[in-house]
């Protein structure tokens, strides 16, 4: 007779106990991904940061990590505005009554 695992609560959710299997599994797939990761920037895998820093000029978000053999690995984001939607509302009553609306696509 095998014996069933018990199951823990958490909050209203009821959580069984991971197995073994599952968790070797789990630990198999961890290392895949990080193996993957380290391939995506081989430059900088194994050195050792010095600092990291971030600074924010004309919109731009810049992030900047610091290496001790003085290289660095540098991100920048961008987030441009662009218009949604548009329209023309009669506020008179109080209430937005849309009397037209002008809509653009997203660009993506």
């Amino acid at each position: 007779m095998t014996k069933k695992p018990k199951v823990a609560g958490a909050g209203r959710t009821p959580i069984t106990p991971v197995s073994a299997k599952e968790l070797k599994e789990l630990g198999k797939r961890v290392k895949q991904r990080y193996e993957a990761l380290r391939r995506k920037y081989p430059e900088v895998h194994g050195k050792v940061v010095d600092f990291i820093s971030h600074t924010i000029q004309d919109g731009t978000l810049y992030i900047s990590v610091r290496f001790k053999d003085k290289t660095e690995f540098s991100l920048r984001y961008a987030c441009h505005m662009f218009l949604a939607g548009a329209d023309i509302c009669d506020v008179k009553t109080g209430n937005f009554e849309i009397i037209r609306e002008y809509m653009k696509p997203i660009p993506r």
